[in-house]
């Protein structure tokens, strides 16, 4: 065990733990830097997490995490996210999805990208992991929990990362809608066939998801600069790409919901209740990547930051404990 943990498991029987959730935000390809925050814990061996949050891009970085496979996603945002066949504004003129996350989905499937939801699901156990999704019918943000089996866990992760207009309809989950929806007392008719849509559409930051369900410890992955309180990234490319092809007004209404729902968060985390803890990763310079249409260098660069924000923040844990650990003694 390093020291870290060390410290961790000594401390834990000393005082009360809090609730500790750990919530990775969407942002497309920009979501390297969070992949490479939490290879940084990888190496570590670091996950005193309880509940687990993520939208889009920041599910499928969860998942990797728990399934312990470091530079998995580092490998898929640089190699995948990057191919010709993933991003194709023409398809869009064909009525063909213009982000094939069919394809993109279909190759983890393939020996050599392979995610490991076997091993995901065993370190898991007993905690929670929820996955963001968006209701296209009632626009309603669903927080879903995978239940080990692969093919359900895929599409939950495809789920959460179809924006409108670049993937269409969206994905079809009421199968699998069950007590683990944050919308519980909605009944879903299976008749009307619901497809479901990005989570950052309904739920971009979901901090006070997280305290609802009694975390008092929060930490948020970002995947913007510190000092931007306005427009996400993905958003900006999605509206111009969406009026450039004069798509229809719904794609715009997702945008205008998106835009509420981040300003509500934004406004939560400023003005928190006075039991909960919140901290934010940010990287320590501006994210050079993009929500789709980076360059390899700069996903390159954006997962260095990744990682070194990942270990400036173990440091920062590490000495809380031993500042604690010197006022214990006292």
């Amino acid at each position: 065990m390093n020291s870290l943990n060390s410290a961790i498991a000594s401390s834990v029987t000393k005082i009360a733990q809090p609730k500790v959730a750990l919530i990775a935000e969407g942002g497309g390809q920009r979501g390297i830097f969070t992949a490479g925050v939490l290879d940084a814990w990888l190496e570590q061996n670091y996950d005193p997490f309880d509940l687990f949050i993520g939208t889009s891009a920041g599910s499928q970085n969860l998942t990797s995490y728990l399934a312990r496979q470091k530079g998995y996603a580092k490998r898929l945002i640089r190699g995948l996210s990057r191919n010709k066949r993933f991003f194709q504004l023409g398809r869009g003129l064909m009525g063909k999805h213009i982000v094939d996350l069919d394809w993109y989905f279909d190759k983890t499937k393939e020996v050599n990208r392979a995610i490991d939801f076997k091993t995901a699901k065993t370190s898991l156990g007993e905690r929670e992991l929820l996955i963001t999704a968006t209701n296209a019918r009632d626009r309603k943000a669903y927080y879903l929990s995978p239940t080990g089996e692969e093919h359900q866990w895929r599409e939950l992760l495809k789920a959460s990362s179809a924006l409108p207009f670049l993937y269409k309809q969206g994905v079809k989950l009421t199968p699998w809608l069950n007590a683990q929806a944050a919308n519980e007392t909605t009944q879903i008719n299976k008749a009307q066939e619901d497809f479901f849509l990005d989570g950052g559409l309904a739920a971009p930051l979901p901090v006070r998801e997280a305290y609802n369900r009694g975390a008092r410890k929060i930490v948020v992955i970002r995947t913007v600069d510190a000092d931007f309180q306005a427009q996400s990234a993905w958003v900006q490319k999605l509206r111009s790409l969406a009026t450039a092809a004069g798509y229809c007004p719904k794609t715009l209404d997702y945008l205008i919901q998106h835009e509420q729902a981040y300003l509500d968060e934004l406004n939560f985390m400023a003005n928190p209740p006075s039991d909960v803890e919140i901290i934010q990763i940010f990287a320590d310079e501006t994210l050079h990547s993009k929500l789709l249409g980076s360059t390899n260098d700069d996903l390159r660069k954006d997962h260095k930051l990744g990682v070194k924000a990942g270990r400036e923040y173990l440091k920062s844990q590490n000495a809380r404990i031993v500042d604690y650990a010197h006022s214990y003694a006292m």
